[in-house]
């Protein structure tokens, strides 16, 4: 996976206009550990003032609010969730704060911080105060913290968000989802033959190309691994997926990649596995992975370049 040195992150968060504020995830709190310049611009209060504190004291004694109580409810669940809260800054003027809120977690999935991003915005809400610089707005920092920079595909982290928002969802709803994992046949002895700059141009199309093929609002499509791509739909049977699966690899094998070292093909494949499922109430998404993970290793026990389809059980 690229990796890229911690310090052009904080660079980056420290020159955007927005206001970004990390916490940490404590029961009922939301204490800053984190403050960059743009929010003590946008508060009055610098950083010293804010670190350590529950962020609520923004709100001075106006908590009865819509949008706070919609920050309370993702802080107590670790989601995330965007919203307009009343704020006021250290001489006390009150200003509308547009909020995103993104919960971060470690390798094991537990929310060990908060994200926030926040800008002001007019007195009519939704109407900014003043035009931003689009190259360096939230929307296109959060774009470089979600996306993969090779694939433009979703980093893994927020791709198991979404998937965990996702299948609460389905569970309220009664809803069918249905993840699909394709991996790359011999992938790595690809890379021993191009190069990791040859294998990342080549996955790169590949990625292009799988994404190319879930363009629904809800579907999710992300980079699972150095030589695998994860989506998430919705509303499909496992007829309906596997058909889409099946053609995810045609596409692959049409771009006519010439792989040598292959045994499967002189071109590069994939193989796929498509697990569909009604999430119980007593199911987490780990089962979805686990047995998509397990189908995938059938289909390739059963010589790559196939789909193997089941329902998750």
């Amino acid at each position: 996976m690229n990796t890229v040195d911690p310090q052009i992150f904080r660079s980056l968060v420290e020159a955007t206009p927005d206001g970004v504020i990390i916490c940490e995830a404590q029961a009922g709190n939301w204490q800053a550990t984190y403050v960059n310049p743009a929010m003590e611009q946008l508060t009055g209060y610098q950083a010293g003032a804010i670190l350590g504190r529950d962020l609520r004291f923004l709100q001075a004694e106006d908590h009865e609010q819509a949008g706070a109580e919609k920050l309370r409810t993702a802080l107590r669940d670790g989601t995330s969730c965007h919203t307009t809260v009343r704020n006021y800054r250290s001489d006390g003027t009150m200003f509308w704060n547009d909020v995103t809120l993104m919960p971060l977690r470690d390798g094991g999935g537990r929310v060990t911080h908060f994200a926030s991003f926040h800008r002001e915005v007019g007195a009519t809400r939704g109407e900014p105060r003043e035009q931003r610089d689009p190259a360096m707005s939230t929307q296109t920092m959060l774009a470089y913290l979600r996306d993969d920079k090779l694939t433009g595909l979703l980093r893994r982290p927020y791709f198991d968000e979404l998937v965990r928002r996702d299948w609460g969802l389905a569970q309220r709803e009664v809803r069918r989802l249905s993840l699909l994992l394709f991996d790359l046949d011999h992938y790595g002895q690809y890379e021993e033959v191009f190069g990791r700059q040859g294998a990342d141009q080549s996955f790169r199309r590949i990625a292009r190309v799988v994404g190319g093929c879930f363009r629904r609002a809800s579907d999710l499509c992300g980079r699972f691994g150095d030589d695998q791509i994860a989506t998430l739909i919705s509303g499909a049977d496992l007829p309906q997926a596997a058909k889409l699966a099946e053609a995810v690899l045609a596409r692959v094998r049409d771009l006519a990649i010439h792989h040598p070292r292959s045994n499967v093909s002189r071109y590069v494949t994939a193989t796929a596995s498509v697990v569909s499922i009604v999430p119980p109430h007593d199911f987490i998404p780990n089962r979805l992975y686990e047995a998509a993970q397990q189908a995938l290793q059938d289909a390739k026990d059963l010589g790559r370049n196939r789909v193997v389809s089941r329902e998750c059980e």
